[in-house]
């Protein structure tokens, strides 16, 4: 089944790209039904731009080639036909219109990160966490909600796992890192000054940095080993990040998840004692 979530993997990188790739891009968002049929050739044309930006633009968003991109458009419009942008701030609309809104939002963004999670990248981020002495994990506002969930979660598993939201907490833990420890870094636009510092100080004790992060050029995949990728259409006018935390979530949720089937033997144990450490301080 073609991935889908093409056009919000476009939306959401618009700023990042090159000049030329931008118009190529934009071009896409306001012809998309025109794209299935095209040519490289054809494209560039339209879009006044040239075959080689048309293909570089498939390289920036990870698409791997222009017919994977093709085939990824044609996903997004046979499931959303005809799709109405989302406003989290519209005073103006019924609220009834902006709950339904916030419902595709949620459920578009979780299945489109969902289906771009390759099951080789959980495998070998899976064996990284498994085989580490250290892991730290790291996220700046809402991210860090997902990496406190990520934490907890791993230390259920029996894995020594640590959360910080303060940058000078997490060099500390980060100087006694070797080749085997793992630093994850949440960060939906990549662009977090102290994930991408708190990165280049892992790889320079050799250790291993993952991140859950946009696809696309960021100042974090530079530094990244393995990226889990999140696709997610984030209003410019919003109450906070929305789309991006559930999608974040949904995809440490997939990686628990691979990590629990793939080492049960491991991990059954350990959790099956951590809810028991807890049982008691429930109400029946």
């Amino acid at each position: 089944m073609p991935v889908s979530g093409a056009l919000d993997r476009i939306r959401q990188n618009l700023d990042r790209l090159p000049p030329g790739e931008v118009r190529i891009a934009q071009w896409i968002l306001d012809h998309s039904a025109k794209l299935p049929t095209m040519t490289v050739r054809e494209l560039a044309a339209h879009s006044q731009g040239s075959q080689a930006a048309v293909m570089r633009l498939c390289d920036s968003l990870q698409f791997g080639s222009f017919m994977n991109l093709k085939m990824s458009i044609v996903a997004d419009l046979s499931q959303n036909p005809v799709e109405e942008p989302f406003m989290e701030i519209d005073p103006e609309s019924d609220f009834h219109a902006v709950m339904l809104g916030l419902e595709s939002s949620l459920v578009r963004s979780v299945q489109n990160t969902l289906r771009g999670v390759h099951e080789d990248i959980l495998r070998n981020v899976t064996q990284y966490i498994v085989n580490s002495h250290r892991i730290v994990l790291f996220g700046s506002g809402a991210s860090s909600v997902a990496a406190e969930d990520l934490t907890q979660k791993l230390q259920r598993l029996g894995l020594t796992a640590w959360h910080t939201v303060d940058f000078h907490s997490s060099a500390t833990l980060l100087s006694l890192f070797g080749p085997d420890d793992v630093l994850l870094i949440i960060s939906y636009s990549g662009h977090t000054t102290d994930g991408v510092e708190l990165a280049r100080m892992v790889h320079d004790h050799q250790g291993i940095v993952v991140a859950i992060s946009a696809y696309g050029y960021s100042p974090l995949s530079e530094q990244a080993d393995i990226i889990l990728p999140v696709v997610a259409q984030e209003a410019r006018a919003r109450v906070g990040a929305t789309a991006s935390l559930v999608a974040s979530l949904a995809v440490v949720n997939a990686l628990l998840l691979y990590i629990v089937n793939a080492y049960p033997q491991t991990v059954v144990g350990p959790l099956q004692l951590t809810r028991k450490g807890v049982e008691a301080h429930q109400i029946e």
